[in-house]
């Protein structure tokens, strides 16, 4: 690929795609390695008290709300952690593909854009959207070093992110 040609957005999605699954499983190894258990992570549990939302990640949640709107039912319990699994990588693949897109039609797209989209995704869906849904704590009873290290995972997210897809749109 010649510096700075624009390719086709189809193959930048599949290779955000890719990307975004990659970027998953790094951001599953930061938290491994902060000392926290994958998907059941403090900064996401919802509010104590609250009649409507259980003591859950919000990945399982977000899997039982899903599961009521197809189904009717929530996620059997012995399959809430998998489906909790299943909304964290499909959240990741998600954003990884329209980061995908994004480096495919602007070529100069690197790793200072992934670090930035990390940042916004860790501030609008992490911080601001799981709390406005009601389905995380309020974020002044959460420790300022839950929210670094929340912001740490996204880095990671964005970082693997941008990495493997110019890697794969090369």
């Amino acid at each position: 690929m010649a510096k700075g040609k624009r390719q086709n957005p189809i193959k930048g999605l599949f290779c955000g795609i890719v990307a975004g699954a990659v970027a998953s499983a790094a951001m599953d190894q930061y938290w491994n390695l902060v000392g926290n258990i994958p998907g059941d992570r403090p900064e996401q549990k919802p509010k104590k008290g609250d009649n409507q939302q259980k003591d859950e990640p919000s990945t399982q949640i977000i899997a039982d709300k899903v599961s009521k709107a197809v189904s009717g039912k929530e996620v059997p319990k012995k399959d809430k952690a998998a489906a909790g699994v299943g909304v964290h990588y499909l959240t990741g693949v998600t954003f990884g593909a329209l980061f995908g897109i994004v480096a495919a039609l602007r070529p100069r797209t690197g790793l200072f854009a992934g670090l930035f989209y990390g940042v916004l995704i860790w501030l609008f869906l992490d911080e601001m959207m799981l709390r406005a849904l009601n389905i995380a704590p309020d974020p002044r009873k959460v420790p300022a070093e839950k929210h670094v290290e929340a912001l740490g995972a996204h880095l990671v997210y964005g970082s693997a992110t941008a990495i493997v897809a110019k890697l794969l749109l090369r």
